[in-house]
């Protein structure tokens, strides 16, 4: 008799985990399947399901920087079953640079923890004819004024600020072409359609470049990449001003309450430190991360008003 009124008692108080356990937790990234991010929070996903035993799904909803992804989450409701997994530029570039962005990240969104920061290689197609960055430079300099363009995966990413900081460090006007997201831009590379680009060391990038279709010239980040030792940060070829790295951050939707945010930080953060997960990241150039959320919206606010100083440097409009 105690035992079954243990257990009376005991089942409304578990009901809730049960429930939850077998709802899947849906994360919606705002890159295309197969995109660099796509490519570093895939396997993070798959572990982080073993972890909660419960179903992990990765939504891929790209496009309209970043707005499409997040207007999803924003509208999801805050039950801890829904997260954002975006770059920095729809949480604190765009937003800062479009005057009409459809809702508040700072407001709306609960930063739960970042995935890492990492940067970019400045890419040129394989077929370019010049083997290193000062050859490339030399090439662009001898090109009629304006023909050279180049690709980034969206208008306000570190992708097209470093253009527009390369092409004023060097002295050259260049035409940025804008892509819905990385793989669409590299695909491009590959194929001869833009001249150059910068892109993640993720996904498929690192195996175009060592099959010959693409040719790493320089990284945009502080210190070389272990997976392309060879290859010079931009600071080193004489553009420290160049020079930016980003990260790949987690949101949940506003009302999510702070213990199960919590909670989200810490399995994740877990699944980051296993040691297949972080030689992945590092191998790819992005240094994996799991700051608590208190962490991450102190680096939010700095990025913030970087961001938007450096918007209002280059007096950078949306097209």
């Amino acid at each position: 008799m105690q035992r079954r009124h243990l257990l009376a008692t005991a089942l409304p108080l578990l009901a809730p985990l049960i429930a939850q356990a077998q709802t899947p937790l849906k994360i919606i990234t705002t890159d295309q399947p197969g995109g660099g991010m796509d490519a570093l929070l895939r396997p993070m996903a798959d572990k982080l399901a073993q972890a909660l035993a419960r179903p992990v799904l990765v939504e891929n909803r790209p496009g309209a920087q970043g707005r499409i992804g997040g207007q999803a989450v924003v509208a999801s409701p805050p039950d801890g079953n829904t997260l954002l997994a975006t770059v920095q530029a729809g949480i604190v570039i765009n937003p800062q640079a479009y005057p009409n962005w459809p809702y508040d990240t700072r407001a709306d969104l609960v930063p739960v923890t970042d995935l890492g920061r990492g940067s970019l290689l400045l890419l040129t197609p394989g077929s370019a004819p010049f083997t290193d960055f000062a050859g490339f430079v030399q090439w662009l300099k001898a090109r009629p004024t304006g023909s050279v363009s180049y690709g980034t995966y969206g208008l306000g990413t570190i992708s097209h600020f470093g253009g527009v900081l390369l092409a004023r460090s060097l002295g050259l006007d260049m035409t940025a072409v804008h892509y819905k997201a990385s793989g669409d831009q590299v695909k491009d590379l590959a194929g001869g359609q833009v001249a150059w680009g910068w892109g993640p060391a993720a996904g498929a990038i690192a195996q175009l470049v060592k099959a010959g279709r693409l040719k790493a010239l320089a990284y945009l980040g502080p210190q070389r990449l272990p997976a392309f030792p060879d290859v010079p940060t931009i600071r080193e070829l004489g553009h420290a001003n160049v020079e930016m790295d980003g990260w790949i951050g987690v949101f949940a939707p506003r009302g999510t309450p702070a213990d199960t945010v919590a909670r989200q930080q810490q399995e994740i953060a877990k699944v980051l430190a296993q040691p297949a997960i972080r030689e992945m990241y590092l191998n790819l150039g992005f240094a994996p991360g799991g700051a608590a959320p208190a962490e991450f919206a102190q680096l939010l606010r700095a990025d913030w008003q970087r961001f938007g100083e450096t918007i209002r440097s280059i007096g950078y409009k949306p097209d």
